[in-house]
């Protein structure tokens, strides 16, 4: 597995001619002819996710995303939203609970944690970040056979 690729603006490496024609080109690989994402949210999301799937569709258009998408954009702001009304609870519970005197963790700790894992893994699946978005646009390259006749003609 190779280095993560940057931004071609961003990039030091010297790239072919070849290789900056792949990256132009890869956004115009997105029109792919399936049904575009759904804008408004479903009904059954609660209220911090629809607002968070708001937010979210209108960037994700601009990506090859589609419909067929959608349950994981929706898995996505299930779990936006127990990290954010998880976020809130221990605001003002505390991060630790007072049991004879003893001090321990609270139990939405691992809750948070356990969504903060996941939003990671769905934002990455979504495009969500810079890396997943490169990964989403680049073509897939097939390597060549290495031969001896190949290399010394």
């Amino acid at each position: 597995m190779g280095r993560k690729i940057t931004l071609l603006d961003n990039t030091k490496k010297n790239l072919t001619k070849d290789e900056i024609e792949d990256r132009k080109a890869a956004e115009r690989l997105a029109g792919d002819g399936f049904v575009e994402i759904q804008i408004t949210a479903p009904n059954h999301l609660n209220p911090i996710a629809k607002q968070e799937y708001k937010r979210v569709v209108q960037d994700i258009q601009k990506l090859p995303l589609r419909n067929l998408d959608r349950a994981v954009l929706e898995n996505y702001c299930l779990w936006y939203s127990i990290f954010k009304e998880t976020s809130k609870k221990l605001n003002d519970e505390g991060m630790t609970i007072q049991e004879d005197g003893v001090s321990f963790e609270h139990p939405l700790v691992k809750t948070l944690e356990k969504a903060t894992k996941n939003i990671k893994a769905t934002a990455s699946e979504l495009g969500l970040t810079v890396d997943s978005r490169l990964r989403l646009y680049l073509p897939k390259k097939e390597k060549e056979k290495d031969d001896l006749f190949g290399k010394f003609g």
